[in-house]
């Protein structure tokens, strides 16, 4: 066979119409349809120095993490790369390179600050547990800092993509124009989905600094650097994963939790308490006492 015939062919070019392919170029992913979860296990830790529990005031109402993922405005989808090692003399006259360590980027979040402060204080407050000043000694010149223990302080964060048509109720509107005479509305399989990151252990490395100056007033913006271990994706599911919402923990008996004397089944747990379950089902132990 001929090395030509390896190449593409005529027949290999698209040479259609572009009204052919127009429910693909007409469905693009817009960048502004995302959400950042931040589904912390461990807050109650670290934010222990002001208090766990933000007073609603402060967060118009919503839970802290609510208020974050509602503020966040930018975040990114990551990528990967491979470190690699040069391979020469495997086969005469060529070298290779082969993958040996696969490298995550940081996750960048910014988010507008709001006018209570509560975002910057819950970084801040996240990054000084991380290495804390000796309680009592802040202010003397032999003031010392030690650092926690990693499980003490890293959590998990989801971004979640998804688009404009993900939310709508077809089988509900199916149901109203049945109720009313008319037809069902026809079942269409082009509704987009649910794409998910999920970071794990991920813990701040940077929070930028923020400029304030006197002239033309603008939305403060904070941006903070997270580093992982690594990350997990899930692509184009329903809604049968439920977002990660920080929970006690629960020992694990084999298929079964069990709290206060009730086995409850592993069905019925959220996903923050199925994740903490099979970290300890794969050996990633805590301190005692770090729930």
């Amino acid at each position: 066979m001929s090395d030509n015939n390896l190449f593409p062919r005529k027949k290999d070019i698209f040479q259609k119409d572009m009204r052919d392919v127009q429910n693909v170029i007409g469905r693009p992913s817009l960048d502004t349809q995302f959400q950042v979860i931040f589904s912390f296990g461990n807050y109650q830790r670290w934010l222990e120095d002001i208090g766990s529990d933000i007073p609603r005031a402060r967060t118009s109402g919503l839970d802290f993490k609510e208020k974050m993922s509602i503020m966040c405005t930018e975040a990114e989808l990551p990528g990967t790369s491979f470190q690699t090692s040069l391979a020469v003399g495997h086969h005469q006259g060529i070298q290779e390179e082969f993958p040996n360590l696969r490298q995550f980027p940081p996750l960048n979040l910014t988010f507008y600050l709001d006018a209570d402060h509560v975002i910057l204080e819950v970084l801040e407050t996240w990054m000084t547990f991380i290495n804390p000043i000796q309680k009592g000694m802040k202010r003397n010149l032999n003031s010392f800092g030690r650092f926690n223990y990693p499980e003490l302080y890293k959590e998990i964060i989801h971004v979640t993509k998804f688009e404009r048509d993900t939310f709508l109720d077809k089988p509900q509107k199916s149901r109203n124009n049945i109720e009313r005479g008319l037809p069902p509305v026809p079942r269409d399989n082009t509704q987009t989905k649910l794409t998910s990151y999920e970071f794990v252990n991920a813990w701040p490395t940077n929070l930028a600094s923020m400029r304030v100056a006197y002239g033309d007033s603008a939305v403060l913006r904070c941006s903070v650097q997270l580093s992982y271990d690594r990350f997990f994706t899930s692509f184009y599911y329903d809604d049968s994963l439920s977002s990660v919402e920080n929970t006690p923990l629960i020992n694990r008996s084999n298929d079964a939790a069990v709290e206060g004397g009730y086995t409850i089944s592993r069905e019925n747990l959220t996903t923050s308490q199925n994740v903490r379950l099979d970290n300890i089902q794969y050996g990633n132990t805590f301190p005692p006492g770090a729930f």
